[in-house]
């Protein structure tokens, strides 16, 4: 009987939070701390690029906080491109920095190819949209708007909409989905299914998490600066983060542990 092994596993995405600085205090995001936030260092952005050429992945999100609002966007934003030039880049934003200054909209537009809006009451940012989505469409960048159902008015809802029809932008809606906004403890049972799809999450810190909306310092599984950083992205695990009680995407995959990398992969 002919075994066959499982594919190699490949880190879908890495999520570098550069900023947890912000133009916007929105009352549902639990990433950003308004003007009293942190900026990621030169050194610890190197030492991600680093460990990131080791491992098999495919997209480099930049996010914060407003990654736009960080002094040195631009000067990161061209070495992730020069040390990882098959990465698809992919830049969370508001718009609103990008709306106000060219210099910024030009690196954008130079370097990223997708940009991620987020666009509702709470972003406050209808004005910036509808200068920055035309201008990034006519450069060829994929955009997607995302607004927050409970956060936006039909009237605003059917303008973004109408934005992305003329423009070829897509447009995504959901309900409000950061962690620990009132809602019931999830049941825990298995890990999450969402945690199979491969994200890793970096903190300004280096501190290193294995899904898309971590959050809790103490949670921290390993960091950038850990030698085996390559094992621990693809190692089993078994156990909730202590979010995962909170979070609106928790979904049971049944899977009492996540298989690490086949060997030899």
């Amino acid at each position: 009987m002919t075994s066959t092994l499982s594919p190699p596993r490949i880190l879908k995405t890495a999520k570098v939070k550069i900023t947890t600085k912000c133009n916007r205090s929105c009352g549902f995001c639990i990433f950003a701390d308004g003007a009293n936030g942190e900026n990621m260092s030169l050194e610890v952005f190197s030492m991600v690029l680093d460990r990131l050429q080791g491992i098999p992945f495919r997209q480099l999100h930049i996010n914060g906080g407003e990654p736009t609002v960080h002094r040195d966007f631009p000067a990161l934003s061209r070495l992730a491109r020069t040390r990882l030039p098959k990465a698809v880049m992919v830049l969370g934003t508001n718009a609103i920095t990008l709306a106000r200054n060219q210099r910024l909209l030009d690196v954008t537009r130079e370097l990223y190819d997708q940009v991620l809006i987020g666009c509702d009451d709470e972003h406050g940012n209808y004005d910036e949209v509808q200068l920055v989505v035309p201008a990034l469409r006519a450069a060829g960048k994929t955009v997607v708007l995302n607004s927050v159902l409970e956060g936006i008015s039909g009237e605003r809802l059917a303008q973004v909409a109408a934005l992305c029809a003329s423009t070829g932008a897509i447009h995504v809606t959901n309900h409000v989905h950061h962690i620990d906004v009132g809602q019931p403890d999830n049941p825990l049972g298995g890990l999450c299914a969402r945690y199979l799809d491969q994200h890793l999450m970096i903190e300004t810190d280096g501190s290193c998490y294995r899904c898309f909306n971590a959050m809790a310092k103490d949670d921290s599984e390993f960091s950038v600066w850990d030698a085996d950083f390559a094992q621990r992205v693809f190692a089993r695990r078994a156990a909730h983060y202590r979010f995962c009680l909170k979070c609106h995407e928790y979904t049971d995959s049944g899977h009492a542990v996540v298989p690490p990398l086949p060997r030899g992969a």
